[in-house]
């Protein structure tokens, strides 16, 4: 067998090092081609992400300041540390539901850290707000909007980015914020759909064609204005024990028998009483003026038993001389009618019965009808024996001064005096009165009764419109 001689020579493995720059050099283009378009995805993606998580952390926010009443601290400086203040925006969002306050401090994709100058940013239409409590916002419910109809003051704006490079103002003036409000958008060129970034308080330079990468994030909060009619009227003074009797003393005393009633003017539900008993003048039929019978105090006894009243035992008395019908038949007789009937010179008619008011009490208050017009109780009836017959006393009632209220402030230390723990709502101090006045939700009014200032509840407001109206004797809502 033939041994072989031949030599095998084996080529080298691997790429030589013009081919390994060769391969570089095509990775290079390639990823030059690409990358822009890598970057710009996740860019997307991220202002993608974060136009979706900003109406939650809105939604937190609100409830925040609704639960709390209280809006947040105007706080958009980067430098300041996110635990820094109980009452910052994403503090009081994180409190309510949020999440962690860097997960709302900061957008989605930014690390926080102390070099971190990109956040989310929160603007206030009235910016003089911020860090206010419901209750000195407020005040009395008057005077603290430009239009209770359209409360523009009532608005937030929570703007952000997702990319460092794109930088937001801490503050805007109150055209920036209306125009960011109102125009905002994004064009089909990335630009903004209508004026210029300068309008927006945003450097052209910088955001053009870039309008995508802003969010803007409305919170409105006009619909927690709420209206209330407060409406007050001055009550009708309570006398001590309902006794009226001192102060309409005229009407006590002797009146014709069935004849006295008790009313009242410019009131509703009110009850006043008489308390009266029937009696005779000449209680003992002894002809002689014993204390308290003599009615009329002319000492004589008058004609009901003196048929003509002229103190005299008259013998015969025509009924038609003075249209009196004096034996008490129901008819006016012509025929004469004797005094002294079996002439024992004694008054043999029968004594007159009489009803005897003692006492005027008041039951019920009642309310009055018009603010403007006073209100009155009158004792009216006949009184035969004076001049005029029909006699009517009229006692104006007195009132009470309104009923007290005042706005409840949360957040008073009762420890300090400074600290308001009330804003009275009351209008005049002497009149009724009746008008608007415009709170925010949950906000609460003590109510209290005009006779001994004490409390008697408290109104939650929770509707856009309600009415809350003493009627003189309670409160109604």
């Amino acid at each position: 067998m033939r041994q072989s001689t031949k030599t095998v020579t084996l080529k080298p493995a691997g790429f030589t090092l013009l081919e390994l720059i060769g391969v570089m050099v095509i990775i290079a283009i390639l990823s030059a081609a690409v990358l822009p378009s890598a970057i710009d995805i996740i860019r997307v993606q991220r202002a993608v992400d974060e136009a979706a998580e900003l109406p939650k952390v809105a939604e937190a926010l609100k409830r925040g300041i609704l639960i709390e009443q209280i809006l947040p601290l105007y706080q958009n400086s980067s430098i300041i540390p996110t635990g820094n203040n109980n009452n910052s925006w994403w503090n009081l969002a994180s409190r309510h539901g949020g999440g962690s306050a860097n997960e709302l401090r900061y957008p989605i994709g930014i690390r926080p850290s102390p070099d971190t100058t990109t956040t989310r940013m929160l603007y206030f239409a009235e910016s003089t707000w911020a860090g206010e409590s419901f209750f000195n916002i407020t005040g009395d419910g008057s005077g603290w909007l430009n239009d209770d109809q359209n409360p523009t003051e009532l608005r937030l704006l929570l703007v952000s980015t997702t990319n460092p490079d794109l930088p937001l103002p801490n503050t805007l003036s109150v055209n920036r914020f209306n125009n960011i409000w109102e125009n905002w958008a994004v064009g089909n060129d990335g630009d903004p759909a209508t004026g210029n970034w300068a309008n927006y308080g945003l450097d052209q330079s910088e955001w053009k064609g870039r309008a995508a990468e802003l969010n803007v994030q409305r919170i409105d909060l006009r619909d927690l204005l709420c209206t209330v009619v407060i409406e007050n009227r001055r009550a009708v003074e309570a006398v001590n024990g309902a006794d009226l009797s001192s102060e309409i003393n005229d009407a006590l005393g002797f009146w014709d028998r069935g004849s006295v009633s008790v009313a009242s003017t410019n009131l509703q539900n009110a009850k006043f009483i008489l308390q009266s008993r029937e009696t005779n003048e000449d209680e003992n039929r002894n002809a002689i003026l014993d204390v308290g019978e003599d009615v009329d105090g002319n000492n004589e006894i008058t004609r009901s038993e003196d048929l003509n009243g002229n103190g005299t035992l008259d013998q015969f008395l025509d009924e038609t001389i003075n249209n009196y019908d004096y034996n008490g038949n129901g008819i006016i007789d012509p025929i004469p009618y004797s005094e002294d009937i079996n002439g024992n010179q004694f008054f043999d008619h029968p004594a007159q019965i009489y009803s005897y008011v003692d006492r005027v009490i008041q039951v019920e208050r009642g309310q009055r009808i018009d603010g403007n017009q006073p209100a009155t109780v009158i004792v009216s009836g006949q009184r035969s024996f004076q001049v005029p017959i029909n006699q009517s006393i009229t006692m104006p009632l007195s009132l009470t001064n309104l009923a007290p209220l005042g706005l409840v402030n949360p957040y008073a230390d009762p420890n300090n005096t400074e600290e308001p723990l009330l804003f009275s709502l009351n209008g005049s101090a002497s009149n009724d009165w009746s008008e608007n006045r415009y709170f925010l939700r949950r906000q609460e009014i003590l109510l209290g009764n005009p006779w001994s200032q004490a409390e008697v509840g408290i109104f939650t407001i929770i509707k856009p419109f309600s009415t809350l109206r003493f009627d003189g004797e309670k409160w109604n809502y």
